[in-house]
C-alpha cells in the first residue's frame, strides 16, 4: 500500500511522542504495529483481529536482531569498558598523565583529555566518561584555580570522544544499520579521531598559553609532590596496561587476527584481568581488606599444600613465561624461529610436575628456598589467594586428566585425527583453573556484578531500538514514506556538497532531543539510500556521522554531557558556565568536519592501506 500522507502523519507523531518523553524504542515498536496494522490490513484474507502481516513483520525484525553477528560485540564491547570502569584505574591514570605533561601549559586538562579520551575509547559509555572524570579531574582542577567553564568544557569535550575513536560502539551500531564492515568504518575513524583530540589538545595549549588565568602552571610544592613518585613505573602500571588493551582488541580487528566479536569477547577477558589485577595489587598494598581478611586484620587460615602447589604453579608459570618472551625477542633480532607449543621445553604434563616439585620444595622447606621465597607473596593477605590458585589448579588437572582418558577411551582421537590431539591439555587444565580462580577471588564481586547488570540494560536498550526502528521503518516505507523523500530531496537537484550539508544539518538538530543511538538507529538509514546517486561513500558519511554527533552532546539546550557534569559538579558551578565551556570545543568539532570534507583522505587512508580498497 503507497499511503504517503500517513507516513509523514506516522513520523510527525512519532517526533512529538518523544518530544512529549515517551520511551523511544516502546514508542517505535507501538507505532510500527498501529501503522503497520492499518498498512497491511485486507478484510478478505482477515480470519480474527490477529490474522495481520505486521504481526510476522515484528517477529521476524526481533530474530534478525538477535541473528545480528555484528551486535554480539556491542554487549561484549560494553562489558569491556564496565568492568574498567570499576577498575579504580582513571584516577591513576589521571594522576601519571598530569605528571607527565606538567610542563606544558594547561597540564592538567591535557592529562583530563588524555584520560578521557583513553577510558573513553575504553568504555565508549558517554555518561559514565563524563559522570566519573567530573568527580575526579573537575574538583581537582577546580582545586588548581583553573576557569569554571574551561575545566567543564575539556571534560564534556573529551568524554564524548568514546563516540567517535574505535572501537566504538557507535560505529557498531552504523555499520549494523548500513550493512557495512565494522572493520573498515574503525580503520576510516582512526585519524579522525585523533585529529579531532589532537584539535582539543591545541586549543587547551594555545588558550593557557594566551590567558594563564584559565588554566596557572601548577605552583612548586604540587610539582615537588608529582616528583616523588616515579614516572616510568605509574605509567606501567597505569597508562600502559589499558593503552595495551585496547591496541590489542584493535589491532586484532583491523588486522583480520579476529573479527570485532572474537576481539570483544577477548577485550571483556582483558577487562576482567585488569580489573583483577588492580585490586590484587591494591590488596598487596593494604588499601583494600579482601573477605578472606577479618575485621581485626587476622588473615583466615588456609590449607598449607594448597599454598604451596598455588606457589610452585606461579612460580612455573613465570619461568614458562620468560623463556616464551626470550624466544619471541630473539626471534625478532636474530634468526631464532617464532615460539611455538613444539619450541616449549620440554612436552606435554612436564610443567605441570615441575609446578609440583617446587611446591614440595616449598612446603617441606628444603633446597634454595630463599630463592623461591622471591617469587612468592610478601603481604599475609595475598597468601590464602595462593591456595585458592593451588586448590582449583589441582581440580583444573583432574578434569583435565578425566577429559584426555575419556578422549582416548571413545576413540576420539582417530575421529578427529586431523585435529591431532594431544596431552596438552592437562597444562592447559592446571594453570587456567589456578589463574580463573585467583581471578575470581581477586576481582571486586560487586562491580562484576553491577557491569553485568549494566551491560545487560544498555544491551537490551539497543537491540529493542533495532526491533523498533526497523519495524517502523519497514511500514514507513511499504506506506511510501522513503520514496516520497527521497523524491523531495532528489528533485531539489541538490549538489553532493549542498546534500551533505543539510544531512549534517539535520543530524544536528537531531542531536538536541536525541541520543547518538536513536540517530543512527532512526533517522540515518532515510539518508542511506541516497548516497549512491551523489556518489558518497558509506564509510565517509559515517565519519562525519560520528563527528557531528559528538555536537549532541555539547549543544546546549540539551547538552547531555554537561547535564551528567553539573549533576556531579560541586553546588557552586551553575549550568550556563558549563554550556559556555562547551561551545568552544564545539567549534573544534566544525572545524574537524570541514577538515574531513576538505581532506576526505583522511578516513580514506587507512581502509586503503590495510585491505587495498
Amino acid at each position: 500500500m503507497t499511503n504517503p500522507e500517513i507516513a509523514i502523519a506516522m513520523l510527525a507523531i512519532f517526533v512529538l511522542s518523544i518530544m512529549l518523553g515517551f520511551p523511544i524504542c516502546f514508542t517505535l515498536m507501538a507505532m510500527g504495529l498501529f501503522f503497520g496494522y492499518y498498512a497491511y490490513y485486507d478484510p478478505e484474507r482477515m480470519q480474527s483481529i490477529f490474522d495481520n502481516r505486521v504481526f510476522d513483520l515484528l517477529v521476524n525484525q526481533t530474530y534478525s536482531v538477535m541473528a545480528n553477528d555484528v551486535l554480539v560485540a556491542v554487549p561484549l564491547f560494553l562489558f569491556m569498558g564496565y568492568i574498567v570502569e570499576r577498575a579504580n584505574l582513571v584516577d591513576r591514570l589521571f594522576s601519571t598523565l598530569q605528571i607527565a605533561a606538567r610542563r606544558l601549559p594547561g597540564s592538567m586538562a591535557i592529562a583530563a583529555l588524555g584520560t578521557c579520551a583513553l577510558f573513553a575509547t575504553a568504555s565508549g559509555i558517554i555518561g559514565a566518561v563524563v559522570t566519573l572524570m567530573g568527580l575526579l579531574a573537575f574538583p581537582a582542577m577546580l582545586k588548581a584555580r583553573y576557569d569554571v567553564s574551561f575545566s567543564a568544557g575539556v571534560i564534556c569535550a573529551g568524554g564524548c570522544l568514546g563516540i567517535l575513536i574505535p572501537p566504538s560502539i557507535m560505529l557498531i551500531v552504523y555499520a549494523a544499520a548500513a550493512s557495512m564492515s565494522v572493520v573498515r568504518l574503525y580503520a576510516g575513524a582512526i585519524l579522525p579521531g585523533f585529529m579531532l583530540a589532537g584539535l582539543y589538545i591545541i586549543y587547551v595549549v594555545a588558550r593557557a598559553s594566551i590567558n594563564p588565568k584559565l588554566a596557572p602552571p601548577p605552583r612548586q610544592e604540587d610539582v615537588d609532590a608529582m616528583k616523588r613518585g616515579n614516572i616510568w613505573i605509574m605509567m606501567m602500571t597505569s597508562f600502559f596496561p589499558l593503552a595495551f588493551l585496547i591496541l590489542s582488541v584493535l589491532g586484532a580487528i583491523l588486522f583480520g587476527l579476529a573479527t570485532p566479536t572474537e576481539a570483544a569477547s577477548m577485550g571483556a577477558v582483558g577487562g576482567i584481568i585488569l580489573a583483577a589485577g588492580y585490586r590484587i595489587a591494591s590488596i598487596r598494598a593494604g588499601e583494600i581488606r579482601p573477605e578472606w581478611v577479618a575485621s581485626d586484620g587476622v588473615v583466615h587460615g588456609h590449607n598449607p599444600w594448597f599454598y604451596a602447589i598455588g606457589a610452585g604453579a606461579m612460580t612455573t608459570l613465570i619461568l614458562y613465561l620468560a623463556y616464551f618472551f626470550f624466544r619471541l625477542v630473539a626471534s625478532w633480532f636474530f634468526d631464532f624461529p617464532m615460539p611455538t607449543e613444539h619450541t616449549l621445553p620440554f612436552g606435554p604434563g612436564v610443567s605441570v610436575a615441575i609446578a609440583l616439585v617446587i611446591a614440595a620444595v616449598v612446603r617441606l622447606d628444603v633446597g634454595p628456598t630463599h630463592i623461591l621465597g622471591l617469587l612468592q607473596p610478601k603481604t599475609p593477605a595475598l597468601r590464602p589467594l595462593y591456595a585458592f590458585g593451588g586448590q582449583a589448579a589441582l581440580a583444573g588437572l583432574g578434569l583435565a586428566a578425566v577429559y584426555a582418558l575419556m578422549f582416548q577411551v571413545l576413540g576420539l582421537g582417530e575421529r578427529f585425527a586431523e585435529q591431532e590431539f594431544t596431552w596438552w591439555c592437562i597444562d592447559i587444565g592446571f594453570f587456567t583453573a589456578m589463574l580463573a580462580n585467583m581471578a575470581w577471588k581477586g576481582i571486586d564481586k560487586l562491580g562484576l556484578k553491577e557491569s553485568v547488570y549494566l551491560t545487560v540494560r544498555t544491551s537490551a536498550m539497543v537491540c529493542w531500538l533495532f526491533v523498533g526502528s526497523w519495524t517502523f521503518s519497514s511500514v514507513f516505507s511499504y506506506l511510501g514514506g522513503h520514496g516520497l523523500i527521497e523524491e523531495v530531496v532528489l528533485g531539489m537537484n541538490l549538489s553532493p556538497i549542498t546534500f551533505l550539508i543539510m544531512a549534517q544539518i539535520i543530524i544536528f538538530l537531531l542531536g538536541w532531543p536525541l541520543e547518538w543511538s536513536e540517530i543512527i538507529i532512526i533517522f540515518v538509514p532515510i539518508f542511506l539510500p541516497m548516497l549512491p546517486h551523489f556518489g558518497i561513500d558509506p564509510l565517509f558519511f559515517g565519519i562525519l556521522v560520528a563527528l557531528n554527533l559528538q555536537t549532541s552532546f555539547l549543544t546546549p539546550p540539551m547538552a547531555m554531557a554537561a547535564y551528567y557534569l553539573k549533576g556531579v559538579a560541586p553546588p557552586h558551578v551553575q549550568l550556563i558556565q558549563i554550556f559556555k565551556g562547551c561551545l568552544p570545543f564545539l567549534s573544534m568539532v566544525f572545524l574537524a568536519m570541514i577538515l574531513l570534507y576538505s581532506f576526505p583522505q583522511l578516513a580514506f587512508y587507512l581502509p586503503k592501506l590495510v585491505y587495498g580498497r
